[in-house]
């Protein structure tokens, strides 16, 4: 296996989602530095949410017949190009534009370099080289917003952005000189793709994802702010505690894999999206201290990257011949959530004229996430007692 190859195109990953949540952690100096209010700034992560959901399976389909190699410079060109945009831009419009782009360009990245990766490694070496790609997305997780907020605090958010363009050329020229063309392959119908929303069994499984995604967004889209709101942290406390949480994050999702396969996945989300809502409607208050704010948070956190592999499972289960197709979908369906929950979040910040309320928003939502759960879960049971019946 070429290491150097799997790591270049893991980093381009890494910095791919980096970019997504790099915004959340400067949320709030963006709203200040442009002159908008702290809504306006949380619609930022709306563009690229909508971007990467609508345009990533548009672009991969569109392009699925040329060399997939080509296709990853180009994608990850515009990348660097949309970060340099961000750095330079004048105004909040720029700024939008350059969101949309990042969505697209790095949602089209992540899916072609992790399929093409799939067929340039040996078959029995293919585990390991996509755990090492999947890793520089779950790290994203760890340092993205810690990495913002640090990186703001010492160039201003504008600098931010630069870096990413910065780190991204040389691994642009990486990837240009170390690998090899991959040939296109057949694209999947766009009739095929809607296919899915047809199917019942799946169709109310994507209500789970996109509920979840709503109420997650609607409080996460702006935990900065709130942290400077309700438990008064510096930039250097809300980094580390973003960090913290990160850790949490990827410890949840460790524990949603283990409790889907041990306990199953009904019970894995049931429990998961009560405790998640729970933990959200109790973050307002928790604010007597920063400890017990942090411990609210890391709570939410941790129960919030429980339900993702459960229902990744989920999908795999209900849709045994093309899981490649639903789990696609699935994190289209996903971003949509996070763009509404962004929206919802900012139009809550407006109405209440602060952010300490977006929290109680988001586990109203992921208790009805909780409810779309019992109906599809519901709706499985009843199929297969009518399945059995037929065959009796």
């Amino acid at each position: 296996m070429n290491r150097r190859m799997v790591y270049l195109l893991t980093a381009g990953a890494f910095l791919a989602v980096t970019a997504e949540l790099l915004l959340v952690g400067v949320v709030d100096r963006i709203a200040v530095d442009l002159r908008i209010d702290i809504a306006s700034a949380g619609q930022l992560v709306t563009a690229y949410a909508l971007a990467f959901a609508i345009g990533t399976p548009l672009v991969v389909t569109l392009t699925a017949r040329l060399e997939r190699k080509r296709v990853m410079l180009t994608s990850f060109a515009c990348f660097i190009a949309a970060n340099l945009i961000a750095f330079l831009g004048p105004n909040y419009a720029v700024l939008m534009v350059s969101r949309a782009m990042l969505g697209v360009s790095g949602g089209v990245y992540a899916v072609v370099a992790m399929g093409a990766l799939s067929r340039l490694v040996p078959a029995e070496q293919w585990g390991r080289a996509i755990g090492t790609f999947t890793s520089g997305l779950s790290g994203s997780l760890v340092l993205g917003v810690p990495l913002g907020v640090a990186l703001s605090g010492w160039l201003g958010w504008r600098g931010a952005f630069g870096v990413l363009a910065a780190l991204g050329l040389p691994i642009l020229l990486g990837i240009a000189r170390t690998v090899p063309a991959v040939p296109g392959g057949e694209a999947i119908p766009f009739k095929t793709q809607f296919s899915v929303f047809r199917n019942g069994k799946i169709e109310s499984g994507f209500g789970i994802t996109l509920l979840w995604g709503t109420g997650f967004s609607a409080a996460y889209t702006f935990v900065t702010p709130f942290l400077r709101e309700s438990a008064d942290m510096d930039t250097s406390m809300i980094s580390l505690t973003m960090f913290v949480l990160g850790v949490f994050s990827i410890a949840g999702s460790r524990l949603g894999g283990y409790g889907a396969d041990r306990f199953g996945v009904e019970k894995t989300i049931y429990v998961s999206l009560a405790v998640h809502a729970l933990a959200l409607l109790i973050l307002p208050v928790s604010g007597v201290t920063t400890a017990t704010v942090m411990l609210a948070a890391a709570v939410w956190f941790t129960a919030a990257w429980i339900t993702s592999p459960a229902i990744q499972t989920y999908f795999i289960r209900l849709a045994p011949q093309s899981p490649d197709l639903a789990l696609s979908l699935n994190t289209s369906v996903m971003q949509v959530g996070f763009a509404l929950g962004a929206a919802l979040g900012g139009l809550v910040a407006r109405w209440a004229g602060t952010v300490t309320s977006t929290p109680w928003a988001g586990g109203c939502i992921v208790f009805l996430a909780a409810a779309a759960a019992w109906f599809s879960f519901s709706r499985q049971a009843r199929l297969r007692e009518s399945e059995r019946c037929r065959e009796i």
